[in-house]
């Protein structure tokens, strides 16, 4: 063989080479690309089920919390009607302790078990459904709770005054007045601050309140 002959051999062997290696290259290409895409493929599928499954869980949780949240507003506006309505009617019960010249010491005493029947609900509403309540509510209502044991207090020891004469009458029904009149100054600060609570649960002002 001559050296053309030699030259053109190794050239046919070179061409071959590089066309089997750009082959092997290109199959291995393929491979690795076809794994890749199979796997992005796999990875997407997962990624997509578990994005749907956390997604779900939220709309599950936030639609829970809307529930139990919008429970718990409707128990603290049912609650603050009730107080509101409570109170008016120991206000109103209590303004006949304030007028002059009352001498009917059954009707004073009668009128006076109302006023505490009407108190007692009032606070014990007040206490049931706290969990509802802002601190600030809270805050305003506690010393008057306070107020309102101190005046059950002192109307229990007017009712056991000795009632001998007309005048041991009018001692008893000035008691019930003095004390009445003490609390009764403090109820349109209950009643605002009521008012107060029921803007801060509907968020802002009300032309009702």
């Amino acid at each position: 063989m001559d050296m053309h002959g030699v030259v053109g051999y190794f050239i046919v062997i070179a061409v071959t080479a590089l066309g089997f290696l750009f082959m092997v290259s290109w199959t291995i290409k393929s491979i690795i690309a076809s794994q890749v895409t199979r796997r992005y493929e796999l990875f997407r599928q997962q990624l997509q089920s578990e994005v749907g499954q956390a997604l779900e869980q939220l709309r599950k949780t936030m639609a829970e919390e809307k529930m139990v949240f919008g429970t718990m507003m409707d128990g603290r506006s049912d609650s603050l009607v009730q107080l509101y309505g409570l109170m008016i009617d120991v206000a109103k019960n209590g303004r006949e302790l304030s007028k002059h010249g009352l001498n009917n010491l059954p009707f004073a005493v009668g009128t006076v078990q109302t006023v505490l029947a009407s108190a007692q609900e009032f606070f014990g509403t007040y206490q049931k459904n706290g969990i509802y309540f802002s601190d600030e509510f809270c805050a305003a209502m506690d010393p008057f709770q306070v107020k309102h044991e101190k005046l059950a207090a002192e109307f229990a020891a007017a009712l056991q005054m000795k009632v001998a004469t007309p005048q041991d009458e009018q001692n008893v029904i000035a008691h019930i007045q003095k004390s009445w009149g003490a609390f009764e100054n403090d109820v349109p600060g209950a009643i605002t601050e009521m008012k107060r609570e029921f803007r801060r649960l509907v968020g802002g002002a009300s032309k009702w309140w």
